[in-house]
């Protein structure tokens, strides 16, 4: 049976990610299973021995090996990618309960600041659109940071970027990007 890629993948954020998820999607419905899965014939049953699986071992050392690199890049101690400060931000306009916190990091080897922005009480938003977060000069979106979008209670947590000179803005905004319609300005510092 071939899974239906729209019930898979519900809402994409654009057309070209769309389409990006179905090649992926038709790639791995095209490939055969794998081994393991292939039919084998029946072997008399071993004693059980209370070691576990090979294939569970290496889940566990890929999983505790990616909590590690997790906990070195968003960690304090990790490679300089958080610890500057926190950015708040508050709703306005259509949405004055919504409020936001961006964890910005420190400048990497490449003049940038990585950016983790957590959003709360920011309504969803219908097929087809999203939100931006701006850097702002004279309260204007100047540099776009990178867009998302939220669940269906109003939240998301999301890794952006900004470039290292921070000190030429003096703001940043989260406007709503819905086709057919003006921008919105609906979180502010």
């Amino acid at each position: 049976m071939t899974p239906d890629f729209d019930e898979l993948v519900g809402e994409a954020d654009s057309p070209e990610e769309r389409e990006e998820l179905r090649a992926v999607h038709e790639l791995l419905v095209s490939a055969s299973p794998p081994p393991f899965f292939e039919a084998r014939p029946r072997r008399a049953r071993a004693a059980r021995t209370l070691l576990p699986r090979p294939w569970v071992l290496g889940a566990a050392g890929a999983v505790a090996a990616a909590a590690v690199v997790g906990l070195l890049v968003f960690s304090p101690f990790g490679a300089g990618t958080r610890g500057s400060f926190v950015q708040a931000m508050h709703g306005v306009g259509s949405a004055p309960r919504a409020r936001a916190s961006i964890d910005v990091g420190r400048e990497d080897a490449n003049g940038n600041r990585p950016l983790r922005m957590t959003v709360d009480a920011l309504p969803a938003l219908p097929h087809g659109a999203w939100y931006v977060l701006y850097l702002t000069e004279k309260g204007k979106p100047l540099v776009v940071c990178g867009s998302f979008r939220t669940n269906r209670a109003g939240m998301a947590q999301v890794a952006m970027n900004a470039p290292a000179d921070l000190g030429e803005y003096d703001g940043w905004i989260v406007t709503s990007r819905v086709p057919g319609t003006p921008s919105q300005v609906l979180l502010s510092t």
